[in-house]
């Protein structure tokens, strides 16, 4: 399996700018740490490529972005993140969804996720400051839903597709996105004639299963010349350590520390990549009295 990455490009003397993502291993990764079901495996890789697009617009200074569906669907909260360096995560409230095909074949994500509530855009500065957008679902679908936000909150003509393929073993085996945008001063008939060549561009994940390279998927929409950026590595990493476990606990009112303490302990359960961590009574005591390590 080829490692994630995701690739930039820009055709018409910049006047169009595309952006794809291959993170199959990402999506495989979120799937066996959460155990989840396929629909479910399906709606956080959307989301993790969804972020992972997103992404490439991180400014110098901001350390973060979320990308957050919550529509009211029996899966609940389900959530993406990717960091500085291309580090990605996801979580999904209830991994053990499972629910029968669409009338063409397709997994339900719609359905699963559902279309009543909003999706929701976090970016976090190297300061710790949280900046937020949102929009309301509009389908649950996830690539459509993103497209909604680009429209309404960057005003920019885009084109948006995120694709995952499970196998028969409900693994998943092709996983990733493709963004192309008309940028200003980019004339209406180059934007329709880029938007009729990205309604053409189909079975993404399939064709990534298959080996297909991003640059291949980006070069069916965008017309020559196209300029290359460099490859950008992406990878599955929470992030998450018994230190920073121990800094959160630290920060727990004294009641709620001494209630565990007379519970015997505790153990915490990272929400993305399901790691257990236990502490023993005298290890929270420590924490109270500002001893942790």
């Amino acid at each position: 399996m080829p490692s994630d990455y995701r690739i930039r490009a820009t055709a018409a003397g910049g006047l169009l700018r595309g952006v794809a993502v291959l993170t199959t291993q990402s999506a495989e990764s979120a799937r066996r740490a959460h155990q989840a079901q396929p629909v479910a495996a399906a709606a956080m890789g959307r989301l993790i490529s969804s972020a992972a697009i997103l992404g490439v617009d991180l400014k110098e200074g901001q350390s973060r972005l979320s990308v957050e569906a919550q529509g009211g669907g029996p899966l609940g909260r389900v959530v993406a993140e990717i960091r500085a360096g291309g580090l990605l995560r996801a979580r999904v409230q209830h991994p053990e969804v499972d629910l029968p095909l669409r009338s063409d074949g397709k997994l339900a994500v719609g359905q699963a996720v559902g279309d009543g509530g909003f999706l929701t855009i976090l970016r976090q500065t190297m300061d710790g400051d949280w900046y937020q957008s949102q929009v309301s679902l509009k389908t649950g679908e996830i690539g459509e839903d993103v497209l909604h936000y680009l429209i309404q909150s960057e005003q920019v003509p885009s084109a948006v597709s995120v694709g995952v393929l499970v196998g028969t073993k409900g693994e998943v085996i092709g996983s990733g996105g493709v963004l192309v945008q008309a940028l200003p001063g980019c004339p209406p008939a180059l934007a329709d004639e880029t938007a009729d060549r990205f309604s053409r561009l189909n079975q993404i994940s399939r064709r990534l299963a298959d080996g297909d390279a991003l640059q291949a998927l980006l070069a069916d929409v965008l017309p020559e010349a196209i300029k290359w950026y460099s490859p950008e590595p992406l990878r599955w990493d929470c992030g998450c350590n018994r230190s920073s476990i121990v800094r959160a606990l630290s920060t727990l009112p004294s009641q709620d520390l001494d209630d565990l303490i007379a519970d015997g302990g505790a153990e915490v359960t990272c929400q993305y990549c399901c790691s257990a961590y236990r502490f023993t009574a005298n290890e929270l005591d420590q924490m109270r009295t500002g001893d942790a390590r």
